[in-house]
Parts: C-alpha cells; structure tokens; sequence
C-alpha cells in the first residue's frame, strides 16, 4: 500500500509529462476530476490498510485516467486541492 502510493504518482507524473504537448481536455470539469483523484488518493493513504486497500484501485484508475486524458498544469493544480479537501475533513471530524 505505501509502496504502490508513490508508484502511482509518479507513473501519472511520466504520463503527463509525455502528453504535455498534445490536445487534452482543459477547463473546470477537468479541474474537478483531478480534485477527486487527490482527494480518493489521499484518503486511501490516510485510512491506510482499513478501506484504503478498497479505496485504491478506484482512486489508481481515476487518477492514471485523467493523466491521460487532462495533462495540463492547470487541471493537474486540482490534484493539490484534492489532498487539501482530505485534510479539512479529517479536521472537521475530528472538531
């Protein structure tokens, strides 16, 4: 679990990284869908071997999917914001 996280990013980085120059989809939709992939990413990590491991295959195929399908900066900011949207509920359950 803690071995295939890192993986994961950085295969979702080369494949971004590879697709930079071509036409993928821009705008707030894709945005959103980077924002799900760090969120469903970062919560698999922090519930670790309880529903993360079924968390994981969700949040691997969304997140190689959208780096394939939106590789342009400003959509991928939205993975940042997903892993923030993950720490705001863990402090807001836990308040």
């Amino acid at each position: 679990m803690i071995l295939a996280w890192p993986l994961l990013l950085l295969t979702a980085g080369v494949l971004c990284w590879r697709r930079r120059h071509l036409t993928g989809e821009r705008g707030f939709v894709w945005f959103l869908v980077w924002t799900a992939a760090g969120f469903l990413m970062s919560f698999s990590l922090v519930t670790g071997f309880s529903i993360g491991l079924l968390i994981v295959p969700f949040a691997a195929a969304l997140l190689l999917w959208v780096a394939r399908r939106a590789p342009h900066l400003p959509e991928t900011a939205g993975f940042a914001v997903g892993i923030a949207l993950t720490a705001l509920l863990i402090v807001a359950l836990n308040t």
